[in-house]
């Protein structure tokens, strides 16, 4: 029972600490909203008081009206109304806000208008603003409130003297209280520039070295840490007004960059064999204005700076001269130097005494339109003008712009490569044509024997003829066969017909590499055309015209080579090969033939491939004659004709170019 008691007193006390530390805790919350609460309304008390102080003084002094009763009774009428009405019936200079647009609803009777006024400016948050004797009216806007740190605030920092490592928490706490802290933590002064009191910091180091753990938090805090070589102090500046050196109270001759992550950590002049100093540079983010001016005192060289020159540099070199140094420490900015006796001046590549010109003579190419294929890059604050007569560019702007084009025109002006292209086309016409039989039969009239005998047979006999034959057979009593009518003909054929055409034509142009070549060979062949117009009447009149018209057949050629280093060409080809052929209605004009070629191709020097061809081969055969009479051996040549054509045409197109040096 004891045990039990004792358990339950003990369960209860722990939940009355617990109902009590809450009650705390709201307690603590609504203290502060109230207390928050209170300071608004003390200072709107303040600001109504002073402005009321104002106006009673201005009342007092020239604005009588403000003094004087008014009575007036308005409903949803602007403010701007309100107030305009209230200026003309009591000659009051008031300037109203053209913001002000909400409207009132009031009722006074004999209120003085100094009262009307301060009622309106506390009930609808108003602000004024007296000049003489000229009152503004605009809308009030309290300031933003300023987050103040927590004085006494422990801050979360740990410090290890003995391997100089430190560990940082913080979250929105005063830079002004971890300077302080800090500088007790670890016996270091940490100094802050003016305006930074108040500041609020963010960031968490652990187990770093100090000047790193501080540069790494004021990189995260927007801000610049510095070391002073005098006492070793870490001086915090913003970090826009860092590189203002009008602002920078500290010499950048008397410190460097705190952790070696920016500034200037080895800068070492000697001698070289020549006796030219040479210098030794290591620096990290650092002005490229303040790097001139510390390496030019170090080595005590003159200079004279016309212009700041924009942005830092992060350098590292050994053994250069200060020429060099110079060269490259106004890469990528608009700055350039020249030396004039023993003094540098420093100034914009565009400014007067700093620019350059320069004729850059071609050898190889030509001038024209070479100033298109200039990087734009490279042109930037260059004017090029193209001088055709010498065969150059004139180049005006900054020396080392200049130098950076005349490299790229040098690196580009080599001869360009002549290609002498050969194309050969060859063409290919065979045929063979046997005719034979006998054809016998009735003509319109009568026929006369013609034909021929030799080196081909090809005879038409007429009834003459063949009557003379038949009366010698019955002379001789052989055969009685009778005569034929005078309309009666016999044809006898025996005869060959071999043909053989062998074209070839061998076109040759040459052209610059990346050049095109065209080619144009053609015949025109005329024919004639003829109108007959009949006029109708009594009498018509038939009118002829004639009009000749042509009929063309090309060769064309188009050839585009580029070549390249292994001496391979490539090779654009468009040829079209048009010839004529006989018509094949009588009177018409001749018939054309085509042949097309469109390819791209990649040979070797001198080397002859094919680029195209075409081979057709045909056979006709065709025979008419007696039934059954015509397919008997030794007879069908008595009792048929028969025709047997062969055609075969090939055509082939090769292709041979020529490097030419």
């Amino acid at each position: 029972m004891l045990l039990n008691y004792l358990s339950r007193e003990r369960h209860l006390s722990k939940k009355f600490f617990r109902c009590f530390f809450t009650f705390n805790i709201l307690l603590l919350l609504f203290s502060t909203v109230l207390l928050q609460e209170a300071s608004g309304q003390v200072r709107e008390g303040q600001r109504i008081r002073q402005v009321e102080q104002e106006l009673k003084v201005l009342a007092d002094s020239t604005v009588k009206g403000l003094n004087e009763p008014a009575t007036i009774s308005v409903s949803n009428m602007s403010i701007q109304e309100f107030l305009r009405g209230l200026a003309e019936t009591h000659t009051l200079n008031i300037s109203i806000d053209a913001g002000l647009d909400f409207r009132i609803t009031n009722n006074f009777t004999n209120v003085k208008v100094l009262n009307l006024l301060i009622f309106l400016i506390r009930e609808y948050g108003l602000e004024v603003q007296i000049t003489g004797n000229i009152i503004s009216f605009y809308k009030y806007n309290a300031p933003p409130e300023v987050k103040r740190p927590v004085p006494g605030k422990r801050l979360r920092l740990n410090y290890n003297r003995e391997g100089d490592l430190f560990t940082a928490d913080l979250s929105q706490d005063s830079l002004r209280a971890f300077a302080k802290q800090a500088t007790q933590l670890t016996k270091r002064n940490i100094i802050l520039a003016s305006g930074l009191q108040d500041k609020l910091i963010t960031g968490y180091v652990e187990g770093m070295p100090l000047d790193a753990a501080l540069d790494r938090l004021a990189y995260a805090n927007n801000l610049v840490l510095f070391r002073s070589e005098k006492d070793g102090a870490f001086i915090l500046q913003e970090g826009g007004k860092a590189a203002d050196q009008g602002n920078n109270q500290f010499n950048r001759n008397s410190y460097q960059a705190a952790g070696g992550s920016s500034g200037i950590s080895a800068l070492n002049i000697s001698n070289g064999k020549n006796g030219k100093k040479l210098i030794e540079l290591d620096a990290v983010n650092v002005p490229i204005t303040d790097l001139i001016n510390e390496i030019s005192n170090k080595a005590a060289v003159g200079f004279m700076l016309f212009s700041p020159i924009q942005g830092n540099t992060t350098t590292k070199v050994k053994d250069v001269s200060y020429e060099e140094l110079l060269s490259f420490l106004l890469q990528g900015t608009t700055h350039t130097y020249k030396q004039s006796e023993n003094v540098f001046l420093i100034g914009s590549r565009n400014s007067e005494g700093f620019r350059s010109t320069r004729v850059f003579k071609m050898h190889y190419r030509p001038a024209e339109k070479l100033d298109e294929i200039i990087p734009v890059e490279l042109k930037k604050g260059i004017e090029i003008k193209v001088f055709n007569e010498l065969n150059s560019l004139i180049l005006s702007g900054g020396a080392q712009q200049i130098e950076e084009i005349t490299d790229f025109l040098k690196a580009i002006d080599e001869p360009v490569k002549n290609v002498l292209i050969e194309v050969m086309v060859v063409e290919l016409r065979r045929g063979h044509t046997v005719k034979t039989g006998i054809k016998a039969g009735l003509g319109d009239s009568a026929v006369a024997t013609s034909g021929q005998v030799f080196p081909a047979l090809d005879m038409t006999i007429g009834s003459k003829g063949i009557n003379d034959f038949l009366e010698k057979l019955n002379a001789k009593g052989w055969i009685n066969i009778g005569k034929v009518t005078p309309n009666f003909y016999m044809t006898l054929q025996a005869l060959e017909n071999n043909n053989h055409i062998d074209i070839r034509s061998t076109p040759k142009l040459s052209t610059l590499n990346g050049h095109e070549a065209k080619l144009t060979i053609g015949q025109t062949v005329y024919y004639q055309e003829q109108n007959q117009v009949i006029t109708g009447g009594v009498t018509p009149i038939t009118s002829v015209t004639q009009q000749f018209k042509q009929v063309s057949a090309d060769l064309n050629i188009k050839i585009n080579p580029m070549v390249s280093g292994d001496e391979h060409i490539t090779l654009k080809i468009d040829a079209e090969f048009s010839d004529f052929i006989p018509a094949t209605i009588q009177g018409a004009p001749p018939g054309n033939t085509t042949r097309q070629f469109t390819s791209m191709i990649r040979v070797r020097n001198e080397e002859m491939i094919v680029l195209g061809g075409l081979e057709e081969v045909s056979r006709s055969k065709s025979g008419s004659g007696v039934p059954i009479l015509s397919r008997i051996p030794i007879l069908r040549w008595l009792f048929s004709s028969r025709s047997d054509e062969k055609r075969k045409n090939k055509l082939v197109v090769f292709i041979k170019p020529t490097l030419l040096y």
